[in-house]
């Protein structure tokens, strides 16, 4: 385990041909990393240095003969951290990954104890800690300046390899020596808790469970719940986890295009597959591979299996946000959806289909007919973002440093139930703002209040498709009550009701209990 911890957290160090001068290991989740001074200056600067074939931004850069350390940082970094600690105790035994030999593109490892910390001028006037290798592993060697001195006992790194001499073994740079001469790694070491909170709120086991599916050559994910759950949260977990396995990742937003885009499938799917393009860095070459003999769908295909797909030398996980937007453009969705379909079958006989991961995110698919045959909705792995509930909510808070009993925890739950972003909301504004929760409580089901924006977008869809006469059923009693299912399950998906006995329905929460009885004049 402690190998795969350093491992994941080591680097090579190199120029733009790709010369590997020295390691370094990343300290952070924002992709800061550490390594040695003299290791950036063999690069020629750290306009030069290149860390998986990407540039860096220059945190500190100290002097090889007095601090010999260097702070960099890495845009887009998967965000694996090395748990580093200050802590010094003589005579324990590391471990280490260097690189640097071409006999181990992958690191060479590295075991030997910590021997003493004793001031050494043979190299510097650094306090160096001395590491003597163990007879049997692998010498250090160059190319391996920057390598972390991971404590097996701790698990921790207690310093960084910086020179290397026959007779007197490895040298290192303490951590000590970094707290002393950069005062910004205490704050990156332990930052305060940030007001905006991460949502959903689950544990590993629920993303690891949603990442497995991503693995698979065609992947198809359906990411599935209410208005502002969190569902495009998710997808951007997901497309992120991708990205550390390799893939290309593109997010289409269904949003974003204006309307004119869905004037005809042509149009649309043209707007589709450039957005893909552009977002790859490719030319849309649409003009190339795009025939008028072939209708649009046939095109649109062509242009994924004979450039697109074939243009990117890894898989693109494409998501896909607010699908919903396209259940208003009926003539669209019932050809696109099923040509979604069609791609992740694809998969199952032609091999370059396997190179593309879909990731389709939505709230509804019932307010549209199509073929079960052609519809991508029921196949492939779906993901239901369950509600929070009472010891996440009560985590939430802790993290905000609001000293919440059990009593306060279940009082915002009754007003807003496991919502996730409901959670959210509140809790940050009780946060930033100061609103205490028993003014949040008054305020929250009126229109004023906090959640007015979102209250009256519910009302606005509720309108739409003639269902406020159904929620004012619903609201009027104070127990479950039965109605129409297709009603009943277009409220559900809305997230506005849950389901309890027999098929009967009650409002999720009293926030909208409370607000539309005001509104509905019940």
């Amino acid at each position: 385990m402690s190998w795969d911890l350093v491992r994941a957290c080591t680097v090579a160090i190199a120029t733009p041909e790709g010369n590997i001068q020295g390691t370094g290991f990343f300290i952070s989740t924002q992709g800061h990393l550490l390594t040695c001074a003299h290791v950036v200056e063999s690069a020629g600067g750290w306009e030069e240095v290149r860390v998986n074939g990407k540039a860096v931004e220059l945190v500190y850069l100290g002097n090889s003969t007095r601090d010999d350390f260097a702070i960099l940082q890495l845009s887009g970094y998967p965000g694996n951290a090395v748990p580093l600690s200050l802590i010094f105790e003589p005579g324990n035994q590391f471990l280490s990954i260097g690189y640097g030999r071409l006999d181990f593109p992958e690191g060479g490892t590295i075991e030997g104890n910590i021997t003493d910390a004793n001031r050494h001028l043979g190299f510097s006037n650094l306090l160096m800690l001395r590491l003597r290798v163990m007879a049997d592993s692998q010498q250090i060697i160059g190319g391996y300046s920057g390598s972390p001195v991971f404590d097996i006992k701790v698990k921790a790194v207690v310093g960084m390899i910086a020179a290397y001499d026959n007779t007197q073994g490895g040298l290192a740079v303490p951590l000590t020596t970094v707290q002393e001469n950069w005062a910004d790694l205490e704050s990156l070491l332990h930052p305060e808790p940030s007001l905006e909170l991460e949502f959903p709120f689950f544990d590993q086991a629920f993303y690891a469970d949603c990442y497995k599916a991503v693995d698979r050559g065609g992947a198809l994910i359906r990411v599935k719940a209410p208005l502002q759950w969190g569902k495009t949260y998710l997808m951007n977990q997901i497309l992120d986890y991708g990205e550390r396995q390799g893939y290309q990742p593109v997010r289409v937003d269904f949003q974003e295009p204006e309307k004119e885009v869905f004037n005809t499938l042509e149009r649309f799917l043209q707007w589709f597959c450039g957005s893909i393009a552009e977002e790859l860095n490719l030319p849309h070459n649409l003009a190339e591979n795009w025939r008028g003999a072939l209708s649009a769908n046939s095109n649109c295909t062509n242009y994924f299996e004979r450039y697109l797909l074939p243009a990117i030398s890894s898989s693109l996980i494409l998501g896909l946000d607010n699908v919903d937007i396209l259940f208003s453009h009926q003539a669209i969705a019932c050809d696109f959806l099923p040509l979604l379909r069609t791609w992740h079958e694809k998969a199952h006989t032609r091999p370059i289909w396997k190179k593309l991961q879909l990731v389709i995110a939505y709230s509804k698919e019932d307010y549209i007919s199509t073929d079960r045959n052609k519809s991508p909705f029921n196949v492939g792995k779906s993901i239901d973002i369950p509600q929070l509930n009472q010891a996440q909510v009560q985590k939430l808070a802790q993290h905000l440093k609001l000293h919440w009993n059990e009593e306060q925890t279940t009082q915002l739950m009754d007003m807003v139930g496991g919502h996730p972003w409901l959670v959210k909301k509140a809790l940050y504004e009780m946060t930033r703002c100061g609103l205490t929760l028993i003014e949040l409580l008054q305020i929250a089901p009126t229109e004023g209040g906090l959640y007015g924006d979102h209250l009256r977008l519910h009302w606005l869809i509720l309108q739409e498709h003639q269902l406020l006469e159904t929620m004012k059923q619903v609201v009027a009693k104070n127990t479950a009550v039965l109605i129409d299912r297709v009603k009943a399950s277009k409220l559900q998906h809305m997230g506005l009701v849950k389901y309890t006995h027999n098929n009967s329905v009650q409002p999720l929460c009293d926030l909208y209990r409370l607000y539309f009885r005001d509104r509905l004049g019940v």
